[in-house]
C-alpha cells in the first residue's frame, strides 16, 4: 500500500511538472508555419546570440550548431552579418516551418563565401537548401567542386570559355525558386545575380520518420532529415564543408518574385535596411590555412609533422622499407595478382639507381640518360615527384614490395597538380587542363613509349591531408599523356581519388594492383587491364571505379584505336566495410562520360568494357551512374561480358557486346593496335 502511494505521488509530481511545459511548447514542437513574407536581418533580433536572433524570424537550428553560426560586425556601422561555418566536418542547417499548402517558395539572400586557402582554386560550399513537402524534396546546393547540384542533376559553374567561375570570393545575390504546388512534380531553380544557372526536379525521400533535429540512435543519417513541410538552409551535405557570410535571408511564399528588383522586395518586406548595399567584413578575414609548414620527411608520418603527439602511429606504417603484400598499408587488403618473386627482364640498362649506385634518385638518372633508355631501380624508398618528358624511358624494378616511389601529392583542387609520376609525350605546349580543348597532333614522336615493371607507386597525399584537416583526396600515382605505347607489368598503385589518370595514349597493363575510392581509374586513354586487381577502398558516399573520358589515343594517326578502358580477366574487389552500406553507398562500376578528361579527343564518348571479370558482391544495384544530367550513362559505352563471382548476378542484366564488338574487344592487339610487349 505504501509502495502504491509512492508511485501515485511520483506520477502526480511528474504530471504537475509537465503542465507548464505543455502549455508552452518549444519552437520545434510547435513548428509554426512562417508568414508569407519573412525577412531576416542579422542582429536585428539579438546582436550577440545568433540562435536567438534567427529564432525571432522563425528559423530553427539543429543540435550541431555550436561554432557554426555567429554574428560578426560589418564595415557598415550597426549592421551585422551572419557567418556560417562547418569546416569542422560536422554539418548543420536552419529550418523554417511551412504549412504544406504553399505553391511557391522563394529564398533570396546575398552571400560571400571563401576559397579554401589550402587548395587555392577550390571553393567552400556557399548554399544548400531544399523544400520538403511530405515525402518529396527539391534541392539546390553548391559544393567544393564548384557545381550546382539538385535532387536529380548537376550544372558546372563555367563561363563561355569553359573557365571556372568564382562565385564565392565576392558578394552575389542568390535566388532559390521552388515551385511546389504538386509534391510529385516540384521543381527548383537557382539564379545568381539574375541569371539562371541551374534547374532541377524533385525526388521522393526514402525515410519513414518526421523531421529530426538530433541524431537518431538507430539511424545517424536522420539528423535534420525526414518527412514534413519545411524549408532547410545551411549545410547538411555529408560530402562538402561550407563557409559563407549572409547579409539577409528573405523568404517569400506564393508570389512570383523571380525578377523583382531587391529594392522593391525590401520595400514590400518593410525593411529599413538597404538590401542592395553589400556589407564587408574586413576584420574577419575568413578561414585560415591549417596546412603544416612542411610535408612529412619520410614514408611513415610522424606525429609532430601534423601537430599531434609523439605517440601518434601512422596507420600505413611500412616496416623495413617493404610492403606486406597480404595487408597493403592503407587498405590492409591483399594483392592477389602481383607476382611475389618476380624476375627482372633482360635489358641493357643505361643507368642504375639505388643507395649503392651512381644515381641516388630516379630523376637524376632520367636526366643523365638519352631517350630510349632503360633504368634499373634497385630496392629502396624513393621520395620523388617525377615529370618525364624524355621519350622512351623504361623504369624497371626488382620487386614491387621493396621498390617504392612515394610522395604527398594532393595539394590542389585541380587534377593536374596532384600527380606523383607524370609521363607526358604530347608536343610541348599542348593543353592538358581538364575542360580545355587541345589541338590533336598528327602522330607521336619517335620513341614515344614508356615501360614500368616491378615498382610500387604510392601517393600518400590524401592520407596526409586527412591528418591535419585537409579534405583533398585527389592523389594520382601515375598520369600518362600522349604515351603512344605503354607496357606496365607487376606494379602496385596506391592512392585514393583519381589513383590512375591515363589521359590519352595506348596502354597495356598486366598482373598489377590498383586501389582507390572515387574515379580512381580516370581519363580517356585506350587501356587494357589484363589480369589486374581493381580494389575499392571504403568511402561513405560509395565508391566509383571508372570516370572514363572521351576515348582518346592522343594522335590522329592512331585515332582508329580509341577503344577506351578494357578490363580483361580482372578481379574487382572492395573493402569488407561496404557490407554494412546501403544500396547506393556501395561500389559503382563507372559513370557517364567525363567531359574534359581527355587531352585531345574530338569525340564525346567514354568507353568501358569488363570482359571475363570476377566481381565483388558489394556493387550497387545500379552498376552505372550518370555523371550529370547531360553526360548520362545512355550516352556512354558500357559493356559487361561473361561476368563471374559474387557480384555476377548484379551485372548480368547489363548490355553485352554484339558480335562485331566481341571480335574487337576479345583481341588485345585489335584493341591497342600493337602487340603488347616490353619496348626495348
Amino acid at each position: 500500500m505504501k509502495k502504491m502511494s509512492k508511485v501515485l505521488l511520483a506520477a502526480l509530481l511528474a504530471a504537475s511538472t509537465a503542465l507548464p511545459l505543455s502549455a508552452k511548447p518549444s519552437p520545434r514542437e510547435a513548428m509554426t508555419p512562417t508568414k508569407n513574407w519573412n525577412l531576416y536581418i542579422p542582429g536585428k533580433g539579438n546582436k550577440k546570440d545568433a540562435e536567438k536572433d534567427l529564432a525571432k524570424s522563425g528559423w530553427i537550428m539543429g543540435d550541431k550548431k555550436k561554432g557554426h553560426y555567429e554574428l560578426v560586425n560589418s564595415d557598415i556601422k550597426g549592421r551585422k552579418v551572419l557567418k556560417f561555418n562547418t569546416l569542422d566536418g560536422v554539418n548543420d542547417a536552419l529550418v523554417l516551418p511551412l504549412s504544406g499548402n504553399e505553391k511557391k517558395v522563394s529564398l533570396i539572400f546575398a552571400a560571400q563565401g571563401a576559397v579554401d586557402p589550402d587548395k587555392n582554386t577550390t571553393p567552400y560550399g556557399i548554399l544548400f537548401g531544399y523544400v520538403m513537402k511530405g515525402e518529396y524534396q527539391t534541392l539546390l546546393r553548391h559544393n567544393s567542386s564548384n557545381q550546382i547540384k539538385g535532387s536529380k542533376s548537376m550544372s558546372r559553374l563555367r563561363d563561355e570559355n569553359n573557365k571556372q567561375i568564382d562565385i564565392v570570393s565576392d558578394w552575389h545575390e542568390y535566388r532559390m525558386i521552388f515551385d511546389v504546388a504538386d509534391p510529385e512534380k516540384m521543381t527548383s531553380k537557382l539564379l545568381i545575380d539574375g541569371k539562371v544557372v541551374h534547374t532541377d526536379t524533385c525526388k521522393k525521400v526514402n525515410v519513414d520518420h518526421p523531421l529530426q533535429f538530433t541524431d537518431s540512435e538507430s539511424d545517424a543519417t536522420a539528423y535534420l532529415n525526414g518527412k514534413g513541410n519545411f524549408l532547410e538552409f545551411g549545410d547538411n551535405d555529408s560530402s562538402t564543408n561550407a563557409f559563407g557570410r549572409y547579409a539577409y535571408l528573405l523568404v517569400v511564399l506564393d508570389e512570383d518574385v523571380e525578377n523583382t528588383p531587391i529594392a522593391e522586395l525590401a520595400k514590400k518586406a518593410n525593411s529599413k535596411v538597404d538590401l542592395s548595399v553589400m556589407p564587408t567584413c574586413s576584420k574577419d578575414s575568413g578561414p585560415k590555412s591549417k596546412r603544416p609548414a612542411k610535408k612529412p620527411a619520410g614514408i611513415n608520418i610522424q606525429g609532430k609533422e601534423v601537430g599531434l603527439s609523439d605517440s601518434f602511429m601512422d596507420r600505413s606504417e611500412i616496416e623495413n622499407g617493404t610492403l606486406d603484400l597480404t595487408a597493403l598499408p592503407y587498405s590492409q587488403n591483399e594483392t592477389l595478382v602481383t607476382r611475389k618473386n618476380p624476375s627482372v627482364p633482360e635489358m641493357t640498362f643505361a643507368a642504375k639507381v639505388g643507395a649503392n649506385e651512381k644515381y641516388k634518385t630516379i630523376a637524376s638518372a632520367i636526366d643523365a640518360v638519352p631517350e630510349g633508355s632503360a633504368i634499373l631501380v634497385q630496392p629502396g624508398l624513393y621520395y620523388e615527384k617525377l615529370v618525364i618528358t624524355k621519350p622512351g624511358i623504361s623504369l624497371i624494378g626488382t620487386d614491387p614490395a621493396k621498390t617504392i616511389i612515394y610522395g604527398y601529392e594532393a595539394d590542389t583542387g585541380g587534377i593536374n597538380g596532384n600527380i606523383l609520376v607524370e609521363v607526358n609525350y604530347l608536343p610541348k605546349g599542348t593543353t592538358t587542363n581538364p575542360g580545355e580543348k587541345a589541338s590533336i597532333p598528327e602522330k607521336p614522336a619517335v620513341n614515344a613509349y614508356f615501360n614500368l615493371v616491378n615498382i610500387t607507386l604510392y601517393n600518400k597525399g590524401a592520407e596526409w591531408n586527412k591528418l591535419w584537416g585537409g579534405s583533398e583526396r585527389r592523389s594520382e600515382t601515375l598520369g600518362l599523356f600522349g604515351v603512344d605505347r605503354a607496357f606496365i607489368d607487376n606494379c602496385i598503385f596506391l592512392g585514393q581519388q583519381d589513383t590512375i589518370y591515363f589521359r590519352s595514349g595506348r596502354i597495356y597493363m598486366k598482373d598489377s594492383y590498383i586501389e582507390g575510392d572515387v574515379d580512381y581509374i580516370c581519363g580517356g586513354a585506350t587501356t587494357v587491364f589484363d589480369h589486374c586487381q581493381i580494389h575499392t577502398i571504403n568511402y561513405a558516399n560509395g565508391g566509383i571505379i571508372v570516370a572514363a573520358a572521351a576515348a582518346d589515343t592522343g594522335y590522329k594517326s592512331t585515332a582508329g584505336y580509341a577503344n577506351g578502358y578494357v578490363f580483361k580477366n580482372c578481379l574487382i574487389t572492395a573493402d569488407e566495410a561496404f557490407e554494412e552500406s546501403k544500396d547506393g553507398k556501395r561500389v559503382t562500376l563507372g559513370r557517364g562520360t567525363w567531359v574534359g578528361g581527355s587531352a585531345t579527343s574530338e569525340t564525346a564518348t567514354g568507353k568501358t568494357v569488363y570482359l571475363d571479370c570476377d566481381f565483388t558482391k558489394f556493387l550497387n544495384k545500379k552498376a552505372w551512374n550518370d555523371w550529370d544530367s547531360v553526360n548520362t550513362v545512355d550516352k556512354a559505352f558500357f559493356r559487361v561480358q561473361n561476368a563471374k563471382g559474387a557480384g555476377a548476378s548484379i551485372v548480368s542484366g547489363l548490355q553485352e557486346l554484339n558480335s562485331k564488338e566481341a571480335a574487337l574487344y576479345g583481341n588485345v592487339e585489335s584493341v591497342l593496335g600493337f602487340k603488347p610487349e616490353l619496348q626495348k
